[in-house]
């Protein structure tokens, strides 16, 4: 649910500043150490010039690191940014459990 939508659950959320790191890190991910700033934009549905403060700060997090390629810089995953991806989806799984959870608590187990 990256895009803030599951199904046709009703209008999209607003993507939080994890879930665009998240966002972003998957697509850098998915080209395996050579995503160029467009790919990423497409791939991660931002504008560029928004997208390039984004990535900026995941290289000071250490989440991405940039190298030259041409010229131009791509951009890779570090172990770090996988770690921030496993357990971001471990709490985004959390967070949508109790989403799911009816509004009384009740689990609907017997005890």
């Amino acid at each position: 649910m990256l895009n803030g939508r599951e199904g046709n659950a009703g209008p999209p959320r607003r993507r939080e500043v994890s879930d665009l790191y998240a966002t972003v890190l998957e697509v850098v991910k998915h080209y395996h150490g050579a995503a160029r700033i467009t790919r990423v934009s497409y791939g991660a549905g931002m504008p560029v010039d928004r997208l390039r403060v984004l990535v900026d700060r995941l290289v000071a997090l250490g989440l991405l690191k940039s190298e030259e390629l041409d010229g131009r810089p791509v951009y890779e995953i570090t172990a770090r940014g996988q770690e921030f991806l496993d357990v971001y989806w471990k709490l985004r799984g959390y967070v949508d459990g109790l989403e799911r959870a009816p509004p009384d608590g009740r689990t609907g187990r017997r005890g």
